[in-house]
């Protein structure tokens, strides 16, 4: 079966726009990814700076609701980085999905490639037989 020039020159382009898309998919979910784990870390640093005060706290406290208070105030911070545990793992998924789906429009544009130097290979080896045989005729018409 004969595979026209262009309709495999348009398909590899295709598959390079495809990956190209992902690519950029992926970078917005990698930059998400990131900015979420700096997140996380900020609110680690923001649980144990509270946690330090929390100490304070607890050895100036009077009454069982002085201990009260200080419990709800870590209780925030610990919450806040629960939050942030769950969006850093959203955005971790995310990055890996696009990670996946970048490397699968890679194989699909390497087929592709490969598919366009193939037939790029075989329309040459015509064009080079059919050379050779015009050079034959010529030179055995002189004869």
């Amino acid at each position: 079966m004969t595979m026209k020039i262009r309709v495999i020159r348009n398909l590899k382009a295709a598959r390079a726009r495809l990956r190209d898309a992902a690519a950029a998919a992926h970078s917005t979910a990698a930059v998400a990814r990131d900015r979420s784990a700096a997140e996380l870390q900020e609110e680690h640093q923001s649980l144990e700076s509270a946690l330090d005060d929390a100490a304070d706290s607890l050895a100036a406290a009077r009454t069982v609701h002085d201990l009260d208070r200080v419990a709800e105030h870590t209780d925030v911070y610990r919450m806040s980085v629960e939050d942030a545990a769950k969006r850093h793992e959203v955005a971790l998924a995310a990055s890996e999905l696009t990670a996946d789906q970048l490397r699968e429009r890679t194989r699909q544009l390497r087929t592709a490639e490969r598919l366009f130097e193939q037939v790029e290979h075989r329309r040459a080896r015509r064009e080079s037989r059919a050379e050779r045989r015009r050079v034959e005729d010529m030179t055995a018409r002189r004869r």
